[in-house]
């Protein structure tokens, strides 16, 4: 009687965990259409040689931002508007780095757990934002521009 329980409860687990995964995976589906629908408007529009990278933006307005090489091998980041009508273009050059963003990170917020940094897009200005807790435990949202690091905005979410 107990080998059949056992027996049961390893099948349900089976299938808990089955579920799990076809859940998530679902629900990322739109996120992966959107990204190869931003890609393609890349290929199409701008040309680029190779992707490294790509991520979501959702701010006052949604993008797709990639970081890729272009046709002469040089570094880029792309920021293409969620409805696809319109993309900026910049040299990674043009823009402090990730580096740059984490040591301003760990020099003036010293937060509690930094969460993630990505590039981002608010009123046609290439950003970084900046999401961690700070001593508070609070959600902390700090935005600075991609050009030179100049504060924008910040704001925190209470516990």
């Amino acid at each position: 009687m107990g080998k059949i329980f056992g027996f049961i409860g390893v099948l349900v687990m089976i299938f808990f965990f089955w579920q799990s995964y076809l859940f998530f995976s679902e629900a990322k589906e739109p996120i992966r259409e959107a990204n190869s629908e931003a890609a393609n408007y890349v290929i199409e529009h701008i040309g680029v040689e190779e992707f490294v990278s790509v991520n979501f933006y959702h701010g006052s307005e949604s993008y797709q931002v990639f970081e890729a090489l272009d046709v002469n091998g040089e570094e880029i980041y792309i920021w293409v508007a969620e409805a696809l009508d319109s993309h900026v273009v910049k040299p990674k050059s043009d823009g402090i780095s990730f580096d740059d963003v984490s040591l301003f990170i760990k020099q003036e917020l010293t937060p509690k757990k930094l969460i993630s940094i990505k590039l981002g897009m608010e009123n046609t200005i290439p950003l970084y934002e900046i999401t961690y807790k700070d001593q508070q435990n609070r959600l902390s949202y700090y935005f600075i521009s991609f050009k030179d690091g100049t504060y924008l905005k910040n704001y925190h979410l209470a516990k």
